[in-house]
């Protein structure tokens, strides 16, 4: 139960602090729901109005039970705060069918009786007492005909509409009560003297079974209905239940549910507000549809990155290319977060995701010393980089060294490409986001099926637009330079891989080389506006697999181009080919044919970059 003890622990840190009020950590027995509706009453219960209430505003702390906070079905009305066909007493005349009416006077009676056992305790307040005798009048829908929130049919019944978004039955009454005295908020979901009454309240009435709570070891009152609405993207799945007799949650391993866990209600609310506020405040999503969420956080409160956009705003100055400065920037801009951190800190990263609409699963989870987590980080970011294209306000193209994100390298290389943008399936981002995300954290090799991915995909250029076939390619490059550091083929510090390296005889480094050459060839005398593919990027998938046939082919398709050249570029271009293929030539002819590794990328790349620099550096000259 070590992820509930870090849990139980970033509750006890971080209960009262000063938070945001979009992402606020709630006190035992309550949650944050979204109103719908609001109600303004004062302190003798009088109806004063109502207004409906926007989706920006909608968030609101709310008193529950241990039922209510997880009610999926039957009558299981929250403390204060509840929806129309709870809180209304009058709601069941407006209803159609007998069933309804039926249905809403049995919630309505136990709401009512919840709220007068807490208005008659010794834990009782101004605010429950006005609000009670609101509620008794039996009025609610009356006020909220005459305020224009509700509508019904002349045989006064509900017109079939909504109130922001919401039916009328499940449309969620906050409440508001004027007092003379301004000593707290009138905004009952606001009071703090509120809040702790009913929290005092609460845990006086807990009267469970007793027996010793796994987590904190104390005999205490055992929790059964666990808290539901965790994520926001899978609302109503647990965490933690057992409650199916029937199935095999437990099953197979235990008698009864109790033999499985026992978890107090206290040791319960800590636990799961504290995930609730985590997921909120800075749980981060992979998938658009079918969402798995992972959080990162250090339980002291201290500040944690984004694990899937911290390297993406940490671009070197624009035009420079040196793998050393960018080295330096990104130690640098992550100072801010490693200075908060003593020794003995923690950092804690967990990913969740619901396995069927009812459950919520745990699919990884990790704790890691500080200084581990950020040495770990940053060796990631030093280790794998590569050139970008970007561009600036006004749109003039630059090259910049960037670390691709995790969400980067899974479209990358297991998405298609639609329309502008390149789409992966949820399933596969969410797998394939963990698994680097894992290899990250604990220190692992990067697995080959990635970056194999990656080069395939690279090498299929007509299947992406230009855009997208730079981002492949160089997210490509920068994974291959990552397993390459992982596997020992390259040295940390050695030398700056990131420049063209014309001492390399490596076959697969050199065909690639020659590759950029043919395509700068044909390119170059291209119009300015023409964006036809070259012969070299058309056949690039034939010379992957057959470099040497290909070669042939390209190198007598080259021919017309050479003849448009000026001559001195025909010379320049015909050298650097012939020392190329010198070096080619040295290899055993059996094996020249042979498919090429991944390397062919690197240097067709460094290759290509560094006659793009070369020609750019010449129109400079002319220009000046």
């Amino acid at each position: 139960m070590s992820w509930m003890n870090q849990l139980y622990k970033t509750y006890e840190e971080n209960i009262g602090k000063s938070q945001d009020e979009d992402s606020f950590l709630c006190p035992i027995a309550h949650m944050n729901a979204n109103a719908q509706i609001e109600i303004c009453i004062n302190e003798d219960g009088e109806f004063l109005s109502a207004m409906e209430v926007s989706k920006e505003n909608a968030v609101t702390l709310i008193p529950v039970t241990e039922a209510s906070s997880g009610r999926s079905s039957g009558a299981a009305p929250h403390a204060l705060c509840d929806t129309l066909s709870y809180v209304a007493g009058d709601y069941a005349e407006y209803c159609e069918s007998e069933k309804d009416k039926k249905k809403a006077a049995e919630k309505f009676a136990k709401y009512i009786e919840e709220l007068r056992k807490w208005e008659q305790s010794q834990y009782t307040h101004t605010k429950v007492k006005a609000i009670y005798a609101y509620i008794q009048k039996e009025k609610v829908i009356f006020d909220l005909i005459s305020a224009g929130l509700v509508e019904i049919t002349e045989n006064r019944c509900y017109v079939n509409k909504k109130v922001a978004g919401q039916p009328y039955e499940k449309a969620l009454v906050r409440f508001r009560v004027l007092q003379n005295e301004e000593t707290n908020s009138d905004k009952t979901w606001e009071d703090k003297t509120l809040i702790e009454t009913y929290t005092d309240y609460y845990l006086s009435q807990q009267d469970g079974k007793m027996d010793v709570c796994y987590l904190n070891g104390e005999t205490e009152s055992i929790s059964t209905n666990h808290p539901k609405g965790i994520v926001a993207a899978n609302y109503g799945a647990k965490l933690v239940s057992a409650n199916d007799s029937q199935g095999y949650t437990y099953r197979g391993r235990f008698q009864t549910a109790e033999q499985a866990f026992a978890l107090s209600y206290e040791a319960s609310q800590k636990v799961h507000g504290a995930l609730t506020w985590l997921a909120k405040k800075q749980g981060v999503y992979a998938g658009s549809q079918d969402k798995r969420i992972f959080i990162c956080w250090n339980p002291g409160g201290k500040e944690t990155p984004n694990l899937f956009s911290m390297f993406e705003n940490l671009d070197n100055e624009k035009g420079s290319g040196e793998n050393i400065s960018y080295k330096k920037k990104l130690r640098k801009a992550f100072n801010g977060y490693i200075e908060q951190f003593e020794d003995g800190d923690n950092v804690v990263v967990i990913s969740l995701d619901a396995a069927t609409t009812g459950r919520l699963s745990i699919t990884y989870y990790n704790e890691l010393d500080a200084n581990i987590f950020w040495e770990r980080v940053l060796d990631w970011g030093d280790t794998c980089n590569w050139t970008y294209l970007k561009f600036t306000e006004d749109k003039k193209p630059y090259f910049n060294l960037q670390t691709p994100s995790f969400y980067r390298i899974a479209q990358c290389a297991f998405g298609r490409e639609k329309g502008e943008y390149i789409d992966v399936d949820d399933r596969v981002l969410k797998e394939k986001s963990q698994r680097l995300l894992k290899c990250m954290l604990e220190g692992q090799r990067l697995p080959l099926d990635i970056m194999q991915a990656l080069v395939h995909r690279a090498s299929t250029p007509l299947a992406y637009t230009q855009g997208n076939r730079e981002r492949v390619l160089s997210t490509a490059c920068a994974i291959i330079m990552k397993y390459y550091y992982d596997h020992g083929i390259l040295t940390k510090g050695e030398k700056d891989y990131m420049k063209l390296d014309v001492e390399n005889r490596d076959r697969s480094y050199l065909f690639g080389r020659l590759l950029a050459v043919f395509e700068k060839v044909e390119r170059s005398t291209y119009d300015k506006e023409e964006e036809r593919d070259t012969n070299a990027i058309r056949l690039q998938s034939a010379y992957v697999n057959h470099p040497m046939q290909t070669w042939k082919i390209l190198e007598d398709a080259l021919n017309p181009y050479f003849q448009k050249l000026k001559p001195g570029s025909r010379e320049y271009y015909r050298r650097i080919i012939s020392e190329i293929t010198g070096m080619i030539l040295e290899e055993d002819v059996e094996v020249l044919n042979q498919g090429l590794k991944e390397s062919y990328l690197l240097g067709y790349y460094l290759q290509r970059a560094e006659l793009n620099k070369k020609k750019d550096n010449k129109e400079e000259e002319e220009n000046e």
